[in-house]
């Protein structure tokens, strides 16, 4: 057990200085450095984007823009150690978005988009990052929800929480928890498959944290470092 603790915190001090140097910057491309590439892909989903904005922080911030610059911090952080990456979406627009639908259509089209872009890949791993927001502002803290169609989505969430609260907020006391059957992509895909709820927008503190790029880096450190863990878990 002390083993693996160890070789985790190494993880997380070796990701976070990683993030620092490497500036996790837009889509540049970083030099690899992982000790071997893994047959696995991660699928990077940005929630939301386009006409679907999400949500919205009580200073304005909008969930769908923070979404993506996480998103993209993670996947250079995570080619920068040898990861095989696909991202979901590359910039502020929906998928297979057309003008003549109506909303709940184009959501619709959009959602399938993402299940058919990860149905086709063989050997995926989906992340999906959001933001979380509640009527009550005093609710804070990021956390992971994992599908129940896949054994790996549980281990995964967990080592994702584990290194969420250990490399961005110690306070916080969240667990991993199964997504809801309303959630379409935790329903329907089979491979491991979470969702990482990064903070909330409703709490002001919060929200200024998710505004900040620093904040960014920190965040996708934790994240590409419980992912590490649980591809070397096996």
């Amino acid at each position: 057990m002390g083993r693996c603790r160890g070789k985790r915190l190494g993880y997380i001090a070796l990701l976070c200085a990683a993030a620092v140097a490497v500036g996790c910057g837009g889509s540049r491309a970083v030099q690899v450095i992982a000790q071997k590439a893994s047959a696995r892909t991660l699928v990077i989903d940005a929630g939301h984007g386009g006409f679907d904005g999400g949500a919205i922080g009580s200073g304005g911030t909008a969930e769908q823009e923070i979404n993506l610059r996480i998103a993209q911090r993670v996947q250079v952080l995570a080619a920068f150690f040898g990861v095989r990456t696909q991202m979901t979406r590359m910039d502020d627009g929906a998928l297979s978005y057309d003008p003549s639908r109506p909303v709940r259509e184009n959501k619709i089209a959009d959602i399938r988009a993402r299940e058919r872009m990860v149905e086709e890949i063989a050997d995926p791993v989906f992340v999906s990052i959001h933001l979380n927001k509640f009527s009550d502002p005093q609710y804070h803290g990021a956390q992971v929800f994992y599908s129940p169609n896949h054994a790996g989505s549980r281990a995964l969430a967990e080592m994702l929480q584990d290194c969420l609260i250990r490399g961005c907020d110690p306070q916080n006391h969240r667990q991993a928890r199964q997504a809801e059957r309303t959630i379409y992509l935790m329903r329907q895909l089979t491979c491991p498959a979470v969702i990482v709820e990064c903070g909330f927008l409703s709490n002001p503190a919060e929200e200024a944290l998710l505004r900040d790029p620093a904040y960014h880096k920190k965040l996708a450190a934790a994240i590409v470092s419980g992912y590490l863990w649980y591809e070397n878990s096996g």
